[in-house]
């Protein structure tokens, strides 16, 4: 198993070009399904270990350790670990540990009700920044061991933080700046001063729906920055609560970049951005940092990602050989952002379907290697074993990229197969040291092959793309 501390290397030569000078040698795996995690985490960890995690990622839900009731508690001191019922998270963090793997808390998500204010869904309308600086503060304490941090799940979404907008304008940013700085304080006071501390964990896209914010407009309006990245004043400023808002302290930007089904190549909307449109998050990011509001050169953490399948989603899910496909591009997409510090997975096995039907039942998560029975999904589960991207350069140049993460050296095999012919072989590519390969092979007819990729006992067939 590979380890957190291993260096940068550089990828082998490739026999014609050498690796996009932009790309990233390596990023880190995050996996999360917290579920499976907080009730077997001993085979749950070993098969994350086995597919090459480096990260294993939990949801701390607020509302589910904190005493419970409209009321805060007399006497309830919120920055004392003993105040809360940790319950099983406690053994889900020692399992990881244990494993070898490095835990990463999402605080929040959802606050108890004494502690915010407002109807809607419960535990998000205008948490008290007060209180979860507390809360924060005890959760550092309680997990000393923990080094890896991100302040509440998607709070562009409505369903996770409240209200979103109000007559139009944005509030949700508003809300969450305040709840990212006390989590972020909260954090030091408990003795995580230095430690990795994610801002974000956004969803990729919002359309025109009043009940969540772009992404990109999300960024914009926590720095109190317009449109055209200029200070918001006057009544606008006021309405959203901009008052000397300076740089935000993170160690980096936690995103979640969903593709509809059909997909990394679907047009995303202005402002969202979707693992296609990556480009644009850092082109974001790089301009809040120019006017002083982030850190410079900031790494994007993909913190969630995964394609719901059909079957069993026969709404929202991709077909699994397509879903697969999607897989082996997204992973080369972010491969090639040097910015891109992390690759994700959530989950490993589906959701059971939820009562009813339609929509209500295929509402729960379907992105999972498993089926909820266990079974291994087809084409999915070695996709992401052994993800293999190629691409055609030109009529008589083809790409082949791929990664087997537990791997930190080794040798990949590439065969080739022109139509009515045998495989023949094409060559060889030396894995870096995060398991990574890229290699540009000079083969005539090259649109027209099939290419089989075999690497530490496992084989992919892929047929090449133009990108």
């Amino acid at each position: 198993m590979k380890r957190l501390t291993i260096t940068i290397a550089v990828l082998a030569a490739a026999a014609v070009a050498p690796p996009a000078a932009d790309a990233s040698s390596r990023q880190l795996l995050i996996m999360q399904d917290d579920a499976q995690v907080r009730s077997a985490p001993g085979a749950t960890l070993a098969e994350f270990a086995d597919l090459g995690a480096d990260v294993v990622k939990l949801n701390l839900y607020w509302d589910e350790v904190a005493p419970v009731g409209r009321r805060k508690p007399s006497g309830f001191d919120g920055s004392d670990p003993a105040g809360y019922a940790w319950g099983s998270y406690d053994s889900a963090v020692q399992a990881i540990l244990a494993q070898g793997l490095q835990p990463y808390i999402s605080l929040g998500g959802h606050g108890p009700r004494w502690a915010t204010h407002g109807s809607g869904r419960a535990g998000t309308m205008n948490p008290s920044a007060k209180e979860f600086r507390l809360f924060a503060q005890a959760a550092g304490r309680h997990y000393a061991d923990v080094q890896i941090w991100s302040i509440w799940n998607e709070p562009n979404l409505y369903s996770w933080l409240g209200p979103q907008r109000s007559k139009g304008t944005p509030l949700s940013p508003s809300i969450y700046r305040g709840l990212y700085l006390a989590g972020y304080n909260g954090l030091n006071d408990g003795g995580h001063r230095g430690d990795t501390i994610l801002l974000g964990e956004l969803m990729p896209r919002a359309g025109t729906s009043p009940r969540k914010v772009r992404p990109l407009e999300f960024l914009r309006e926590m720095a109190c920055l317009d449109r055209d990245y200029r200070q918001i004043r006057g009544s606008a400023a006021k309405k959203r609560g901009c008052r000397k808002v300076g740089r935000f302290p993170t160690s980096g930007i936690a995103y979640h970049p969903y593709t509809p089904p059909d997909g990394p190549h679907v047009p995303e909307g202005q402002d969202d951005a979707a693992i296609g449109q990556l480009s644009r998050l850092r082109s974001t990011i790089d301009a809040l940092a120019r006017r002083g509001k982030l850190p410079r050169r900031l790494p994007i953490w993909i913190t969630e990602f995964g394609y719901q399948t059909k079957p069993p989603d026969p709404i929202q899910g991709a077909a699994l050989k397509p879903a697969a496909a999607f897989m082996d591009e997204s992973e080369w997409i972010a491969f090639r952002n040097s910015r891109v510090k992390t690759y994700s997975q959530y989950t490993l096995i589906d959701d059971l379907p939820r009562p009813g039907s339609g929509v209500l039942r295929w509402s729960s998560w379907q992105a999972g290697l498993r089926f909820s029975d266990g079974r291994k999904k087809p084409y999915v589960y070695d996709a992401f074993r052994l993800p293999v991207f190629v691409r055609t350069l030109s009529a008589n140049r083809v790409e082949v990229f791929g990664v087997r993460r537990t791997l930190s050296s080794g040798t990949a095999q590439i065969e080739s197969q022109a139509p009515g012919a045998s495989y023949r072989s094409l060559g060889s590519a030396q894995v870096n040291q995060a398991g990574y390969f890229r290699r540009v092979f000079k083969v005539s007819g090259a649109a027209r092959r099939r290419y089989r990729v075999t690497l530490d006992g496992i084989s992919r067939v892929k047929l090449p793309v133009a990108r």
